[in-house]
């Protein structure tokens, strides 16, 4: 017979992952086109959307705040972006003056193809750092929104944040609890709602530029040179999360880049 030593148990703390979130998506998409002629088209479009629920992942950074309340995790969703305007163009130069003429050999065959996007920044969940609400979790608290400068009994300071209503936010501190019965109650989860911060917004700009060559009667080369982000624009990516830096930027896309090609049909 084999004893069991109760004092070493092979388990720790186990995770239960729940399929009961929800979520809400409205949109509304609006196209300006020109379809082709006169050697040019354009369109332009626009998506208005808001995209609010109350989880996104099962992802420790995406977890609720405190379990036993998934209802105060309801607002914009971490993918929800307000707006985005899309800019696309098409011009092309066609033959242009006589053939074996020179105005033909250098204006002829162009082709100019702009892109412009603009995108509204998306959300971000700014977070303490820290376990304050005694959940043994320190990646998913979020701090209170307060009237004003101070200090907590905890030593934290205050700071200023677009983020909060009142302009200033602050961890939750156990001491200020009253009274503190080991409890996430209000004072120790923070008030302020899930993903309050905001991303700057993009502006992303690409143009193709080619010109056709042609060879004989039926060969023809083109040469090509594609400019991604061509104004070398910064796009913020991702930024700090943590309270004291919340929106400070922490990563961003690719600065501007070219890119030649050439193309030889026959």
């Amino acid at each position: 017979m084999l004893g069991i030593n109760n004092n070493n148990v092979p388990f720790s703390d186990m995770i239960a992952n729940f399929s009961n979130g929800s979520s809400s998506y409205h949109g509304l998409t609006t196209t300006l086109r020109k379809r082709f002629s006169r050697k040019y088209e354009f369109q332009l479009a626009h998506t208005w959307s808001h995209a609010i629920d109350d989880s996104t992942d099962l992802q420790s950074l995406l977890a609720p705040q405190d379990s036993r309340f998934p209802s105060l995790e309801r607002s914009q969703s971490t993918f929800d972006q307000r707006h985005r305007i899309v800019l696309s163009a098409v011009y092309q130069s066609g033959d242009t003056g006589s053939k074996g003429s020179a105005k033909h050999a250098i204006l002829s065959g162009w082709t100019v193809a702009p892109i412009l996007e603009w995108s509204s920044g998306r959300p971000f969940n700014v977070l303490t750092g820290s376990d304050n609400n005694f959940d043994l979790s320190s990646n998913t608290d979020r701090p209170l929104e307060v009237a004003g400068p101070g200090t907590s009994a905890c030593g934290d300071a205050a700071v200023r944040s677009v983020t909060s209503p009142t302009g200033w936010i602050q961890p939750a501190c156990f001491i200020d609890s009253n009274p503190f019965d080991g409890v996430a109650s209000a004072p120790l989860r923070g008030n302020l709602p899930r993903n309050a911060g905001t991303r700057p917004h993009t502006i992303f700009n690409d143009v193709r530029i080619a010109k056709r060559f042609n060879i004989g009667e039926r060969m023809k080369v083109d040469g090509m040179v594609d400019f991604f982000n061509a104004w070398n624009r910064l796009n913020v990516a991702d930024v700090n999360v943590i309270w004291t830096n919340a929106g400070q930027p922490t990563a961003s896309f690719d600065p501007r880049q070219v890119q030649f090609g050439v193309k030889l049909s026959w």
